[in-house]
């Protein structure tokens, strides 16, 4: 099963359980939705990334595919997987993913954690990485909120940004 094929049944089946009972053939459909999924992620990308920049450095190349990746991926998954159901509204779906969802406040404990561990604790880069694309919260800002005196206040000061990534994260389960 493909990484898009699980996501599209794992959302229809908790957002919009009657249709997909009312699919004559789940597995072929969801094997069918996930490969349109994948070909029009990888299509977009490529239009989206565009031509590589005279000087651009490594890092910088890598930055723009994989922004351009996750913008086709919002872009595509909104238009073929993110569905909604008579059966819930999309307030109340709203609702039950802010009660599942981990506190924007594991974040101050995170960042605490390792500000108060010895200075060979720091997380790496990947880990970094890792936790920005698991919060789809720029690396950076994670940084930054490692480095700052006062972590929650830090996230009390930066509550657009986290309010934006939660959408992101909310689209994205």
């Amino acid at each position: 099963m493909t990484h898009y094929q699980t996501l599209a049944r794992t959302h229809w089946t908790r957002y919009a359980p009657t249709r997909v009972e009312a699919i004559p053939n789940p597995d072929e459909f969801f094997q069918m939705l996930g490969q349109q999924v994948h070909e029009q992620v990888t299509e977009l990308t490529v239009q989206l990334a565009g031509q590589d920049r005279a000087g651009e450095s490594y890092l910088e190349k890598v930055g723009r595919l994989g922004a351009a990746r996750l913008r086709a991926e919002e872009i595509v998954l909104t238009e073929l997987v993110w569905i909604s159901s008579p059966e819930t509204s999309p307030a109340e779906a709203r609702e039950a993913w802010e009660l599942d969802r981990t506190s924007d406040s594991w974040l101050t404990s995170w960042a605490e954690r390792i500000q108060e561990s010895p200075e060979d604790q720091m997380p790496a880069t990947e880990e970094l990485v890792d936790l920005a694309a698991e919060w789809m919260l720029p690396v950076t800002f994670l940084q930054a909120l490692l480095e700052a005196e006062y972590p929650a206040q830090f996230l009390r000061e930066h509550q657009e940004t986290l309010a934006q990534a939660a959408e992101r994260r909310y689209h994205r389960s």
